[in-house]
């Protein structure tokens, strides 16, 4: 049995696959969080979990999302 490993961290493309929004739309959306989040350092990313609280959206419905990009399922 092998396990799945799933990202931690968010990206704009992700953002753009969730939310169904343009790139721009998504950069926004990351600098409010980073500036939500106090996370306005370069070094500092934004997780899922974040993004999770952020928007209200549970964890769980964001596992998909969380998947490598080349994975492939079972």
């Amino acid at each position: 049995m092998s396990r799945t490993i799933l990202r931690i961290c968010i990206t704009t493309k992700d953002i753009m696959s969730i939310e169904e929004c343009s790139s721009r739309t998504a950069s926004q959306k990351m600098s409010d969080m980073r500036a939500f989040f106090k996370k306005t350092d370069k070094g500092r990313k934004i997780t899922f979990t974040d993004y999770a609280k952020y928007t209200g959206i549970p964890l769980e419905e964001l596992e998909p999302f969380r998947l490598p990009p080349n994975h492939k399922a079972a």
